[in-house]
């Protein structure tokens, strides 16, 4: 699970621990009340009266924390930094006299009322089996010290069937233990699940908001330059306007092509063709649509290593090459970009590099998920699709693709193919 999933599970969960546990609290109150009845007389008095005090104190500032968090509910970082450390100290607390209990309560017990405080001690464990979430989880130690406590003096006061109840104590204990692995594990897993599908779902959300809000842009500009367009009038007068009409249309059907892709890769209905590939005739391919685009932001695009060959869908990979010099014209503040091609054994990676600002560290695996984009993304905005679709892309070949460590200043992504021999490649015509 992720971490930041992982904090928000654990606020989520304490929050709903805590105002459940007055269930928990009401019940340990009435067994304690029935404890001080039963042992009133045959309890040693001192001993009695120390361990009443602890529970009482325990149960007191239980109900006053229960209180506060009712009545003013704390905030997550709150939570993290003070009530999930409380409440972990006060269960260990707790667990602690009830464990020093076995010591006071079962010696003077006849027969019938130990079956009765063994049974208890089994429901406090199972209390905190079920109650307990995970970021106040307490039941391993709970297990030692209260059934450690309780096999102990089984060992040490050998009643009858001493060692049959030592065993079996602590086979209710290996169980619970286990158990709650099972469980605990299935909790997280269902926890992540819906975590995911809530942040897909807000990501589709703002896709769907974003589509509305960028495609708007382009068709609002388009009818406005097309009204400048006078019937008869003078064509010199009349080319900026074109111009910048042509310039909209074109932005729009980028950003509908954009989401088609999506569309297709997630709808699967995009099937490679794979052939060897000559990594000069894709890298032609890729300058033919983003040259200008580059050219127009003051951007220098470079090749290299355009003589190796790979096994690749040539259509396929040129629109993934494409995204990634797109990105970095758009976003990376660049002013060169390099796309290159190097062997790797028996695979080729191919490079987009450019020189500017780089990926932060917290967005360099996130970027790659679909509606997602890095905190340093330009002014042309974007639906946080092409990343996403480049490795959906590269995948269908049998590819990879990530995101090279950062070393100095810029970015560089990969694209690791299986390398061809040249002899296996029939020459692509040129896209230039």
């Amino acid at each position: 699970m992720e971490a930041a999933c992982r904090v928000q599970v654990l606020v989520n969960e304490t929050r709903t621990e805590v105002k459940g546990s007055l269930v928990a609290l009401i019940g340990l109150a009435c067994v304690t009340g029935f404890l001080v009845v039963e042992y009133r007389d045959v309890a040693p008095g001192a001993s009695l009266r120390a361990w009443v005090a602890a529970m009482g104190g325990l149960l007191t500032s239980w109900l006053a924390a229960w209180i506060d968090f009712v009545l003013r509910p704390p905030s997550d970082a709150q939570i993290l930094r003070w009530w999930i450390p409380g409440a972990k100290a006060g269960m260990t607390i707790c667990n602690v006299v009830i464990a020093a209990s076995v010591w006071l309560f079962m010696p003077p017990a006849g027969p019938e009322l130990r079956a009765l405080m063994i049974i208890l001690y089994a429901w406090y464990l199972v209390i905190q089996f079920v109650a307990a979430t995970e970021a106040t989880q307490v039941l391993a130690g709970a297990v030692v010290l209260v059934l450690g406590s309780l096999v102990t003096w089984l060992l040490v006061a050998m009643p009858p069937y001493a060692l049959p109840l030592a065993f079996f104590l602590a086979l209710f204990g290996g169980t619970l233990l286990a158990v709650r692995r099972f469980v605990r594990a299935a909790v997280v897993e269902a926890t992540a699940a819906r975590a995911t599908v809530a942040r897909e779902r807000d990501a589709k959300t703002h896709f769907i908001r974003a589509a509305s809000h960028d495609l708007q842009q382009p068709l609002q500009a388009a009818a406005l330059f097309l009204n400048q367009v006078k019937p008869g009038g003078k064509a010199a007068e009349q080319a900026p306007a074109l111009g910048a009409l042509r310039q909209s249309l074109t932005a729009a059907r980028a950003l509908v092509a954009a989401m088609l892709e999506h569309l297709k890769l997630e709808g699967g209905v995009i099937r490679p063709s794979l052939q060897a590939v000559r990594t000069g005739d894709v890298f032609d391919r890729v300058l033919l649509t983003q040259r200008p685009n580059a050219a127009a932001a003051g951007i220098q695009i470079r090749l290299a290593g355009i003589g190796h060959w790979i096994i690749a869908d040539p259509a396929l990979l040129a629109r993934a090459l494409e995204n990634l010099v797109a990105n970095a014209v758009r976003h990376s503040g660049a002013g060169k970009i390099l796309i290159g091609a190097r062997r790797r054994d028996d695979a080729v990676e191919l490079w987009v590099a450019d020189n500017g600002q780089g990926i932060a560290a917290d967005d360099r695996e996130r970027i790659f998920s679909p509606f997602e984009q890095g905190g340093r993304v330009g002014a042309e905005g974007g639906f946080g699709l092409g990343l996403a679709s480049t490795r959906n892309l590269v995948a269908l070949m049998d590819g990879q693709c990530g995101l090279a460590p950062a070393r100095g200043g810029g970015a560089a992504f990969y694209i690791r193919l299986p390398a061809a021999a040249a002899s296996e490649g029939a020459e692509l015509p040129c896209a230039a």
